[in-house]
């Protein structure tokens, strides 16, 4: 596949919006620009459901396989290991899988590793216009994403407040399952719209949100080494790692036995 990308945008501090007003003013950036070309796909696996009534309905557990592969050398480390982003959800993921392959839930467990989330969201748009199962019977979607780094009491829920939210419904189901293992203490920050790093838009979740299906993220966000040869396995913590795969566990399997599925809330409108 080939993605061009668009023009670069350059953000500035609120404290530069007076000198970059001013008549005359030139700004010079010295900019590399990098083209990916190589093959990707979607891996999905699933356990089906035990519950005659129930085994035809979907919880989706997404996350994404790619990286960043061999780019330009930092500090002479040209190998983008993506230790964090992604690996962690990928090991999330065959956690999850296992237990429901040891105890399955009432509904069919879905697992997705989506491909070319890194270029785009690439996999997760494609898979969620052409899922393997029909499309109305996905009831959710609970996505993995970095959760491997920073304080390990901390954690964050993106899809928790509007306007991300489209299911309080789930959202309640994910924030009791936090209050029954980990406990986490949440950030609310990052799931904000006017957060400048725009989170919630960028990982494999939200082409399953504009489609109205409920939708979370799990996360433990950016750090310090994202998207560099530094995100590397001596650097997670595996403990927090260990909880954070155990609250989304405990969130699907929930979601995968109750009688109803997690309601969606009216008149959602996804907007940035």
């Amino acid at each position: 596949m080939r993605v061009n990308s668009g023009p670069p945008t350059i953000w500035l501090p609120a404290s530069a919006a007076s000198w970059a007003q001013q008549p005359g003013q030139q700004f010079v950036a010295n900019l590399q620009l990098e083209s990916f070309a190589y093959p990707s796909v979607n891996i999905v696996a699933k356990i089906p459901g035990t519950d005659p009534q129930l085994r035809s309905q979907n919880v989706l557990f997404s996350t994404h396989q790619d990286h960043d592969g061999v780019r330009e050398a930092v500090a002479g480390d040209s190998i983008y290991n993506g230790a964090d982003d992604n690996a962690t959800g990928c090991a999330a993921l065959l956690a999850i899988m296992r237990a429901f392959k040891q105890k399955p839930g009432r509904r069919t467990a879905l697992f997705v590793y989506h491909g070319a989330e890194e270029r785009g969201l690439l996999g997760s748009r494609y898979y969620s216009e052409h899922p393997t199962v029909p499309q109305s019977s996905i009831v959710a979607v609970l996505n993995a994403e970095m959760m491997g780094r920073n304080s390990p009491d901390s954690a964050a829920l993106l899809g928790r407040q509007r306007p991300h939210r489209n299911s309080l419904d789930l959202v309640k189901t994910a924030l009791a399952a936090n209050q029954a293992g980990p406990k986490f203490k949440l950030d609310t920050l990052w799931d904000r719209a006017d957060h400048p790093e725009g989170w919630y838009f960028r990982s494999d979740h939200l082409p399953y949100a504009r489609l109205g299906i409920p939708s979370v993220m799990y996360t433990s966000l950016l750090h310090v080494d994202y998207h560099t040869p530094r995100d590397e396995p001596k650097r997670i913590d595996y403990p927090k790692l260990t909880n954070m795969t155990r609250w989304m566990y405990l969130t699907g399997w929930a979601v995968a036995n109750r009688t109803a599925p997690p309601a969606r809330d009216p008149g959602f409108k996804l907007e940035r």
